[in-house]
């Protein structure tokens, strides 16, 4: 996985909106928003979300819901996938180890990763 023309960026940037599209729905099927005052809206303001057990998830779901994934740039999308790891794999000790399908995406994460740092 080379960086370098524009066909290898597009092709980087289609993989890299399928990893973050992925990790949004590992990260909200984690999240409960059951007893969210702001219905799953991280508020920096506000303390509760600071100290929530969710709000790292929240922050990063709230922040990955804006932008547009057509007209975010490979290095934003790799910058969310990054955000995605670290919060994901922070939570490893709480997966069950037969969750095949979370190592294979952090797996194809770092792999990118690897990649656009060339």
């Amino acid at each position: 996985m080379t960086v370098g023309t524009s066909a290898n960026t597009r092709t980087l940037r289609a993989y890299a909106a399928d990893l973050l599209q992925h990790a949004r729905w590992n990260i909200e099927r984690e999240v409960d928003f059951t007893d969210c005052r702001h219905e799953g809206h991280y508020q920096a303001s506000d303390v509760a979300c600071e100290t929530c057990p969710f709000g790292a998830a929240c922050r990063w779901l709230d922040q990955q819901r804006t932008p547009d994934l057509e007209s975010a740039s490979l290095d934003e999308m790799v910058e969310a996938i990054e955000r995605a790891c670290e919060y994901l794999e922070s939570t490893n000790e709480h997966r069950p180890v037969e969750d095949v399908d979370w190592h294979h995406w952090i797996h194809k994460a770092h792999r990118l990763l690897r990649a656009k740092r060339g």
